[in-house]
């Protein structure tokens, strides 16, 4: 526990920012909360919870800083800043709520982190886990804040990290971390692909065991002993996992042996059984029942906002990708599905470079439609020899969609997914891609049930 005379600043009145304040009052810390946002609505709820005296709001003054030892950074809040870099001048401690669950010491602490697949890796972790009678519960990045986590008794935390936690992030201890896999993503906040690869690997600096993605080479293989292991490929030992095509189909190995068809899950894509043969490399390394694990695993529905298939008409299936924030992501995602699809692209870019995503889409039978701040940007770097329609949002992209699948059952056209899989952030309309997921939904849901 931090201990100092002076109270603990708090910077971020978020989801974060709001566990670390019900973290301080059970360990009675006195603390004060500062959010940049002046224009923030505090709900009545927060208001009751913490009261007002507690919250400041608008920019940070130097009178501020120097009212603190301590300051708790959430993740969202840059590296960059103005007032972090005036923080740090001051030689004041910074740490995050990952560093004060840390310092709690729990045992059996996994944590997960990658640019793609995290989120599901981290779930159907916690599924698997709980299917085998283990109390588990996710958190951090997914589900709740990494303190809220503390509240519970549990056999294994599970803990999804963004980069964004483990940039400030100074420590994190745990049984066993991995790494999903690392493609260039938030280089306007990390500058650099090398910084970034360098934050993501930090998961690794405290762990007993890493589970190494052996087919992922910007991964560091700090590691010789990798019988833990999975990748794309066949694994090198009884002990990993690994995915192998065969006749049409793929499926799951370990070691040389079959043990999962990709026709008996719920999970659409190839990408998404490379996050089941992570889930195993994780529970083979416990030493838990691998063939009781793949059965929950069957049972496993898909994440909501990645790759969710939530409505089905004439031929015409809806999936919710919104979770897709890169361009890495929505190629998996177009090819894990088969037919026509219609692409759905569109937010606020994250790079101008989409050569890979245009040799995918002239691939397969794709028809975009593009929208919000970069409609325009993809429309120049995304060539194609189908029509690409531009619209202002994702209300008219739904539209035009429903247009192209109706043009598109009159050719006799099977198999339509309309796939919403931006390639790009939330932010130039929303303050998430899940209220982006969720706005797409019930629009479809509205217009065309």
């Amino acid at each position: 526990m931090i201990l100092s005379k002076l109270p603990t600043a708090i910077i971020g009145l978020g989801k974060t920012g709001i566990s670390i304040a019900k973290y301080f009052d059970k360990n009675e810390v006195d603390y004060h909360i500062y959010d940049t946002r002046s224009n923030l609505i505090i709900s009545k709820k927060i208001r009751n919870q913490i009261g007002t005296k507690k919250i400041t709001l608008g920019p940070i003054s130097i009178e501020s800083i120097n009212d603190h030892d301590n300051f708790i950074v959430s993740p969202g809040v840059s590296l960059e800043h103005n007032f972090i870099t005036k923080i740090k001048s001051a030689n004041k401690n910074i740490q995050t709520d990952i560093d004060l669950f840390d310092q709690e010491k729990r045992k059996n602490v996994l944590c997960i982190t990658g640019s793609n697949g995290k989120t599901t890796v981290t779930l159907l972790l916690e599924h698997i886990l709980n299917s085998l009678g283990k109390k588990a519960k996710a958190g951090g990045n997914v589900g709740l804040p990494a303190l809220e986590l503390l509240e519970t008794n549990l056999e294994y935390n599970i803990l999804e990290l963004s980069s964004f936690q483990l940039e400030m992030t100074k420590k994190i201890s745990c049984l066993a971390s991995l790494i999903t896999n690392i493609t260039p993503d938030h280089l306007d906040r990390h500058k650099s692909f090398e910084n970034y690869k360098y934050i993501k690997h930090k998961i690794f600096e405290n762990s007993e065991k890493q589970i190494l993605n052996r087919s992922d080479q910007n991964i560091y293989k700090t590691e010789k002993d990798i019988t833990f292991s999975f990748g794309s490929d066949k694994p090198p030992n009884n002990s990993s996992f690994g995915i192998e095509f065969s006749k049409g189909l793929n499926y799951v190995i370990k070691g040389k042996e079959r043990i999962l068809c990709e026709n008996e899950i719920k999970l659409l894509g190839r990408h998404n059984l490379e996050n089941i043969c992570a889930s195993l490399a994780i529970i083979n390394f416990l030493g838990l029942d691998i063939n009781k694990a793949l059965e929950s695993i069957k049972d496993f529905n898909c994440v909501e906002h990645r790759m969710e298939k939530f409505h089905e008409k004439r031929n015409v299936h809806w999936i919710n990708d919104s979770k897709s924030t890169n361009k890495d992501s929505t190629i998996s995602a177009v090819n894990a599905l088969k037919g026509n699809i219609i692409l759905i692209l569109g937010g606020r870019s994250k790079t101008n470079n989409y050569t890979d995503l245009e040799k995918v889409v002239n691939k397969k039978s794709v028809y975009l439609i593009l929208y919000g701040e970069c409609n325009q940007l993809l429309n120049k770097n995304i060539k194609t020899d189908n029509d690409k329609i531009v619209v202002k949002n994702i209300d008219d992209a739904v539209t035009e969609a429903y247009k192209v699948a109706n043009f598109l059952l009159k050719k006799n056209k099977d198999k339509i997914s309309i796939l919403l899989s931006p390639a790009c952030s939330s932010y130039d309309m929303y303050d998430s891609y899940e209220e982006r997921g969720r706005h797409f939904k019930s629009k479809v849901i509205k217009d065309y049930r």
